[in-house]
């Protein structure tokens, strides 16, 4: 299962990777500092899931998942959030703009980020064969 992490503080980010490692060697986790960064390694790189950090230090994770879900009632691309912001305002924001998942950085969370990226994979996953179902049934 290949991760990009997109996350601004490298401590926090590299303590993710960690856990998704250790709670499954199914992991392959890249990582982004920047949101650009993270936008151009998804572009040249298929990625399962991507988890994003709504504060980043060159734009705000809310830009991030608007690239990468340009159609919040028909995401294709599964995206969890995972940020250190208290609002819960935000975590729900980000679900109605095409999140999978938003979660807060309580340590640890390892099972339910594991758990989260999971979901989120296998959301999209039903969506796209939902799609290509009607697409099929709608060409017969």
């Amino acid at each position: 299962i290949s991760v990009l992490l997109i996350d601004g503080n490298d401590r926090d980010r590299e303590r993710c990777a960690q856990q998704l490692r250790a709670c499954s060697s199914r992991y392959d986790v890249a990582q982004a500092a920047t949101g650009q960064a993270g936008l151009n390694h998804y572009a040249r790189q298929p990625i399962d899931c991507v988890v994003v950090e709504i504060d980043l230090p060159d734009m705000s994770g809310f830009q991030v998942l608007a690239s990468l879900v340009p159609s919040a009632s028909r995401p294709g691309t599964a995206v969890v959030i995972y940020t250190s912001l208290p609002n819960p305002y935000l975590l729900e924001l980000a679900l109605k703009n095409g999140a999978r998942a938003a979660l807060r950085k309580i340590a640890p969370v390892n099972h339910l980020l594991d758990r989260s990226i999971l979901d989120a994979i296998s959301s999209v996953n039903k969506d796209r064969e939902l799609l290509s179902g009607q697409r099929l049934s709608f060409i017969l």
